[in-house]
């Protein structure tokens, strides 16, 4: 079978039209210089966490709970993240679109036994090509709006 038949087109589709619609969103927002790296290393930070092995994950989160100390401090963390998601509702609900579409995708290309650098890849290049689309087609209407 071939690799282009052994895709998960359905679930990629999603996947590039989320970041579309994330990179629509940050190009509206007028986002800075600054922000635009920012993202473009978060989701490939999103796409590698994705791909990586899950006892690497276990052995961070049951080290970090073995002292009382790093349990308050992770509390503490915890506390201040829901703050700030309750804060900033609208954009954690993008957020959690996005995580929930690369999370369908990476289960979609694990199920299709892909490699994990194969799965890195795909998802990193289909969620950058999400992101860049966005913002040039929000960029072109504003241009043809004039």
């Amino acid at each position: 079978m071939s690799t282009l038949k052994k895709l998960p087109w359905g679930s990629l589709a999603l996947l590039l039209v989320t970041y579309f619609v994330f990179g629509w969103l940050l190009s509206v927002a007028h986002s800075s210089q600054v922000i635009s790296p920012v993202v473009v290393a978060l989701t490939l930070l999103l796409a590698g966490s994705l791909t990586s092995a899950l006892p690497l994950v276990r052995d961070i989160l049951t080290f970090s709970l073995k002292s009382d100390s790093r349990a308050f401090v992770i509390v503490a963390t915890v506390a201040f993240v829901s703050a700030v998601i309750v804060t900033w509702l609208q954009v954690f609900a993008h957020i959690l679109v996005v995580i929930s579409a690369e999370s369908l995708a990476r289960l979609d290309l694990q199920t299709a036994r892909f490699t994990q650098l194969q799965a890195f890849l795909i998802l990193s290049a289909v969620s950058l090509a999400g992101l860049g689309l966005g913002a040039v087609a929000h960029t072109q209407t504003i241009i043809s709006f004039r």
